[in-house]
This record gives structure tokens, sequence and C-alpha cells, in this order.
């Protein structure tokens, strides 16, 4: 090889980081232990205690609590779904912590794991792949999180569950939500999709808007992302995920990680 190949194929390397990776492979796994049950498609009872998987959103039951959620379509079908992947391992998980332990609601969170013709196997992954749950970035736990992004798109281009929903019934606008069609119903985790029109920065926010839908990035949040990369998002058609909140009569959107940004996302090149 030509020592220029050489030299481009090294910087190549140097812009991968370890989130790159195709890891679905655990790390550190802290110990098996029985799970019980799912309670969600994305929350599992583990040692009498709710653990939440890292790294996956999938559709919310109602709530009519404090504060009230909306239900997501096939919700309870998610959830029978989880039920199944645990019920089809004798419920054995591992459990593999991440930077954080415990969100900032108070509940555990891990990546999971299962055994699967003598191989471990990421739950999250196995979830994503049937295409009742997607992907979500939680920083700063990041492990897997490539991993994470491919097994979606992976049931994405099979149609696979929310997938088949959105080519089926459109009007649903769930998972994705074209910003141009926000209505209150779009509340809650989403895919908000559409064209950025105006990229700034004020003192406490990087600055994204849709037509409809305003992204925002946090100061604290700024050392993950490039603004000049952003700022070329202007005039281009993006899809983020996150959760949705009216203020105004706009819908406003907090983004934490390049990962949320489909145009950004390193899983996605």
């Amino acid at each position: 090889m030509k020592p220029q190949l050489i030299l481009s194929f090294l910087l190549s390397l140097a812009w991968l980081s370890p989130l790159q990776a195709d890891d679905c492979a655990p790390t550190n796994i802290d110990g098996w232990t029985q799970a019980s049950y799912a309670l969600s498609g994305d929350r599992i009872i583990v040692n009498n205690k709710t653990l939440k998987l890292i790294g996956l959103h999938a559709p919310q039951q109602e709530k009519k609590q404090k504060f009230n959620v909306n239900a997501q379509p096939l919700a309870e079908a998610a959830q029978d779904r989880l039920n199944r992947l645990l019920a089809n391992h004798d419920m054995e998980v591992g459990i593999e912590y991440d930077q954080r332990r415990v969100d900032e609601f108070g509940a555990a969170e891990a990546h999971v794991f299962i055994r699967q013709n003598g191989q471990i196997v990421s739950l999250q992954k196995a979830m994503l792949e049937t295409g009742f749950a997607l992907a979500k970035t939680e920083t700063p736990n990041l492990a897997h999180q490539s991993c994470y992004y491919r097994a979606e798109q992976s049931a994405r281009q099979r149609g696979a569950g929310l997938w088949q929903l959105a080519e089926q019934r459109p009007e649903l606008r769930f998972p994705i939500a074209p910003s141009s069609e926000i209505t209150t119903a779009n509340e809650g985790f989403h895919i908000f999709k559409g064209e950025i029109v105006k990229v700034d920065r004020s003192g406490k926010n990087y600055i994204l808007n849709m037509d409809t839908t305003g992204l925002r990035i946090r100061k604290k949040d700024w050392s993950h992302f490039d603004f000049d990369r952003l700022k070329a998002l202007e005039g281009q058609v993006v899809e983020a995920r996150g959760y949705g909140f009216l203020y105004d009569g706009a819908m406003f959107v907090k983004i934490h990680a390049p990962y949320a940004i489909d145009k950004l996302n390193p899983a996605l090149d």
C-alpha cells in the first residue's frame, strides 16, 4: 500500500470512535439475573424493581397521573413482543450499566443481554429489529448506539412493526411526525421530519427551526456538536427524534446528541 494511502486509512480510523463501531457485543456485564416481566416495550421488572432499557423508546401506553400521557399506537403489541423475547430466553438477562445508572426521574437503567444459541445477544437490538421500538440516545449513556440505530434501520427497511404502521397509516403521524402536520396529539417522543429553514444560536441554545417545529440544543450539550455542521443543515430535510412539547402554540424538541438527527448520525453514514 502506498504511504499516502496508509496515512489516509489511519486518519479515517482516527475519526472512528467506539460509538461508531457496530458494537452489539457487551463490554462488561455486571451480572446475570431473572427478569419477571415487561411493563412496556422498554421497561422490565428485575428483582422486583423497574429497569429501563437504555437506548430504546417503545410506544407509550396511556397514563392518567399528574402529567397525562397519551397512548401511542402499538403500545400493547410492543409490551407483548418484549415479554415474548424474555420468555423465549428463560427470563434470564445480563445487566450492563453505563455511565449513568439512574435517570433524571430516579429509574434504574441499563443495557440488557440474553443468551441465544450459545451467544450473548443484546435485548435492545433484538427488540429494535422487531420494529416495535425506536432507538433513542440518552447522554451520557452512549454505549452500543451504533448497534441500536442500525438495528432500527434494519426493521425500517423491512417495514416491520411501527414502520409498517407508518406506511399504512400515515395519518397517525407515528413514529414519523411531519413538521407541517403537527397537532397537539404529537407531543411525546416522535421522529419529527421537516426542512430546516433556519439555524441560529442564542446565549442558551443552538436553534434549528423547521416550519412549525423548533429543535433546541442546550448549552450544556454544545460540546457534542459542530455548529458549522448544524449550519450546513439549512435547506435540508431532516429527521430529528426526541420528546416534543408544545409552547406558545409551537412544537419544541430538545436534542442532546448528534445521533438524534439523521444527517448527523454517525451510525447511518
